[in-house]
C-alpha cells in the first residue's frame, strides 16, 4: 500500500473511529520483537475482530467489554486494520527494523578468498548493498535471507566497509561495519600462489614491466620487485613483507620528469627505465647504470639499433657514441656497467621494436 493510499486512509479515520479504533504501542519495531495493538468497539459484546496487514489478514479476536487486543511478533512491516461487522479502523502504520547479521570467513591472507557471509530477516525488506571505500558490490539474498558475497583482497591489507540495507516501503535502514584485516605474506624468489597472483596484478596496474602476472615469483617478478623498491626508496632486497605491502597499496603509478610527448627516461639516481607515451608512464624498467657515474646526462636520440647481439649488448639502442640501452644477463640493484644502461634480457627485444631508431632518451642524475 503507497503512502499516498495511506494518506488518504487516514484522513478519512474520524468517519470510522466512533465505531472501531486501533493503535499500536509500537511505531518502530525490531524484527521480531513483541509488539501489542489495542482497539475498542462502539458496539455490544462479543465481536469478533479480525487484523488486517496490507489487506491480508493475520489474525483474529474477540472483543470483550468493547476492547480488544492482538499480540503479535514484528516479522514484517506494513499498513494494519482492523475489521469487525461496524466496518474498518483507522490504517495504523508499522515499520520494521530488520534483523542484520554478517561475519567474515576465509584464509585471512592478501591474494586468497574472502567472503562475507550473513543473514537478513525479513528476506524481503530491502535490497543489501556491501561497499568497501568506493567500490560497491553487489550481494544476492536468497529466499531465506542468506547471503554470501567475496571480497576482493587484492583492495589492500586492510579494508573496512559496510554492509547495509536499503529499505522497501515501511522498513528501516540497518547497516553493519564488515572489517577484513589481512595478513602481510613475506614474498621472494621461488613463492607460489594466490598473494604472488595479488602482488603481480598491483605491481602491473603501477605499470612495472613484468612479462605475464600469473602465481609464480620468478627473476622477473623480482626485477619488477627491485624497480618498485628503487621509485619508492625503499632496501633493494627484491623481496615483499609488511613494509612493501603497505607501500604498494598507497603508491600510485610513476610520473615522468617531461609530462609531455613520448621518450625513454633513464633515471640514474632510481637506476630504471621509463617508458613515456603522451607525458604518462606506460612502464617501469629495472636498470642498471655506469658504476663510475659515467653514463651521459642529458637528452639524446636513438641514432643506431642492432637486431640481437652486438658484442655483449643485446638489442642495443646507441643514443651516444657508444653508449646505448641494451639487454644484458647481469642486472643488479646497483650501478654496475661501463656506461651503458643494462636493463634485462627479456625485455630488451620487444623495447627496441617499441622504439629504435630515432626515439629520443632523456637522461637525469
Amino acid at each position: 500500500m503507497s503512502a499516498a493510499v495511506v494518506g488518504a486512509l487516514v484522513s478519512a479515520a474520524p468517519a470510522w473511529g466512533a465505531q472501531i479504533t486501533l493503535s499500536s504501542d509500537h511505531r518502530i519495531a525490531r524484527y521480531n520483537d513483541s509488539v501489542r495493538f489495542r482497539g475498542a468497539l462502539a458496539a455490544p459484546d462479543p465481536q469478533q475482530v479480525q487484523l488486517f496487514r496490507d489487506g491480508v489478514v493475520i489474525a483474529s479476536t474477540v472483543a470483550r467489554g468493547g476492547q480488544f487486543v492482538f499480540d503479535l511478533r514484528a516479522r514484517r512491516a506494513g499498513v494494519f486494520v482492523a475489521r469487525s461487522v461496524l466496518g474498518d479502523s483507522a490504517p495504523v502504520v508499522l515499520r520494521v527494523k530488520p534483523g542484520l547479521r554478517s561475519r567474515v570467513v576465509g584464509t585471512p591472507r592478501i591474494g586468497h578468498r574472502i567472503v562475507v557471509v550473513g543473514r537478513v530477516l525479513p528476506a524481503r525488506s530491502g535490497l543489501v548493498v556491501l561497499r568497501f571505500r568506493a567500490r560497491r558490490v553487489p550481494v544476492r539474498v536468497g529466499a531465506d535471507g542468506r547471503f554470501r558475497v567475496r571480497v576482493p583482497t587484492s583492495w589492500g591489507p586492510n579494508v573496512t566497509g559496510r554492509i547495509a540495507l536499503r529499505p522497501s516501503p515501511w522498513y528501516v535502514p540497518v547497516w553493519r561495519r564488515v572489517r577484513v584485516r589481512l595478513e602481510y605474506p613475506s614474498l621472494s624468489m621461488g613463492s607460489h600462489g594466490p598473494s604472488v597472483l595479488a602482488l603481480k596484478q598491483r605491481l602491473a596496474e603501477l605499470r612495472y614491466a613484468l612479462p605475464g602476472v600469473d602465481a609464480g615469483y620468478g627473476y622477473r617478478t623480482y626485477e619488477a620487485v627491485l624497480a618498485f623498491q628503487k621509485v619508492l626508496g625503499l632496501p633493494r632486497t627484491g623481496r615483499i613483507g609488511a613494509t612493501e605491502w603497505r607501500a604498494l597499496w598507497r603508491a600510485s603509478a610513476p610520473r615522468p620528469r617531461v609530462a609531455s610527448g613520448d621518450y625513454l627516461e633513464v633515471d640514474k639516481s632510481r637506476q630504471v627505465v621509463m617508458e613515456v607515451r603522451g607525458g604518462k608512464v606506460e612502464r617501469v624498467i629495472h636498470a642498471s647504470t655506469g658504476a663510475t657515474g659515467n653514463t651521459p646526462v642529458g637528452t639524446w636520440h636513438v641514432y643506431r639499433e642492432v637486431f640481437g647481439w652486438d658484442w655483449v649488448l643485446y638489442h642495443p639502442m646507441y643514443f651516444l657514441r657508444g653508449f646505448a640501452i641494451h639487454g644484458y644477463p647481469e642486472v643488479p640493484p646497483w650501478p654496475a656497467s661501463h656506461g651503458c644502461v643494462r636493463i634485462p634480457l627479456w625485455i630488451a627485444s620487444s623495447l627496441r621494436e617499441r622504439w629504435g631508431y630515432g626515439s629520443v632518451v632523456r637522461v637525469y642524475a
